[in-house]
């Protein structure tokens, strides 16, 4: 396992822990070394004027259900198109901090295994700071992943479908070599949920301060961590829950066992709520229809996720509570997937076409 050290104190940064329950426990970033990682992305930001776009995403609200009110994180908006520009941006700095990141020239190579939208989100940052980048993922994601990352200029390495995310990650994994090549490790570096801790959950904050519940869905986890010690440490009583695909539901992972990232703590999910690709698809499918809001699949499972929230919450009289759920990404790369096919409805039914 990689040791996530910053060079300049020669102090283990990484907050994870061995317990009884858990591999590792995560806990909220010291503040010192946060301050740093969070100076360097702002540096970055103004080296790649487009990096300013990352992050004060939208949160809109969404019709009330039985009088609880829901709100939608559109994540969506960054400027690659998902919640991953966050994390990505925030490792590089951390790997800059740790001087595992070299530059000017010659510049290390980028790396990451990924389902789509990290890698996506890696190319098009490493394009604005100028930094190669060379993404290992499943072959058969869909057809729009492969094409953002190859138009933003990065070497994409299809790995085999059976073996799923955990192949693409084990390839990137064996290709980290610091200064030539640095794995960005997603699945591993803490830095990952500081990048939530840092901006999404303040955001949530300072428009939602009063929020009742957070959910989203289970990919790296970062999300969940990092929000989750931010809103707690707000208001012990905020409900997180995970939601988790029932069967496969593209980018998302049910976080048990070997699949479990070692970001992943439970202590600071409540509960999990789990969705089949059918619903999260049907779900898309109205949000678009409905709304105008063209969103990936997992946010489909989150919004049928949080309306059940919603009604378990109307029946404990919890009237007027707010749940904001995190639209981790833009739909526009499923178009060539069954996500958006126009007779997909009477299909799932068995009627004719």
């Amino acid at each position: 396992m990689i040791a996530f050290v910053f060079a300049e104190t020669d102090v283990e940064t990484e907050p994870l822990r061995p317990s009884p329950l858990n591999p590792f426990e995560i806990t909220p970033p010291p503040e010192g070394a946060l301050a740093r990682v969070r100076a360097r992305a702002r540096a970055l930001q103004e080296r790649a004027p487009l990096l300013k776009g990352i992050g004060r995403t939208p949160l809109i609200e969404l019709p009330p259900v039985e009088g609880v009110r829901l709100r939608a994180k559109l994540e969506g908006r960054n400027p690659s198109g998902s919640l991953k520009d966050r994390i990505v941006l925030y490792l590089i700095a951390a790997g800059l901090e740790r001087g595992l990141i070299a530059e000017p020239e010659p510049k290390t190579t980028l790396v990451e295994g990924t389902s789509g939208n990290t890698g996506i989100a890696l190319a098009l940052i490493g394009a604005a700071l100028g930094f190669p980048v060379r993404v290992f993922m499943p072959e058969d994601v869909s057809l729009e992943r492969f094409k953002l990352l190859r138009a933003f200029g990065a070497a994409v390495e299809p790995t085999p479908a059976e073996l799923g995310t955990d192949g693409a990650i084990e390839r990137a994994r064996a290709a980290h070599d610091p200064p030539h090549a640095y794995w960005l490790a997603q699945h591993e570096d803490p830095v990952n949920a500081w990048a939530h801790y840092d901006t999404t959950a303040p955001e949530i904050l300072e428009e939602c301060p009063d929020v009742a519940a957070f959910v989203a869905p289970t990919g790296t986890t970062g999300t969940l961590m990092g929000v989750s010690m931010r809103l707690k440490a707000h208001n012990p009583d905020v409900e997180v829950v995970a939601v988790w695909p029932e069967d496969k539901i593209m980018g998302l992972r049910r976080p048990v066992g070997d699949k479990k990232p070692k970001i992943c703590d439970d202590r600071w999910i409540d509960r999990v709520i789990e969705i089949s690709d059918r619903e999260a698809k049907r779900a898309t499918r109205e949000l678009a229809r409905r709304f105008g809001l063209l969103v990936g699949p997992s946010s489909g499972a989150a919004w049928l996720a949080a309306q059940r929230l919603a009604r378990e919450y109307a029946g404990r009289g919890r009237r007027g509570a707010s749940i904001v759920v995190c639209f981790p990404d833009e739909g526009g790369r499923y178009l060539s997937t069954d996500t958006f096919a126009p007779h997909a409805e009477a299909e799932e039914e068995g009627s004719p076409s």
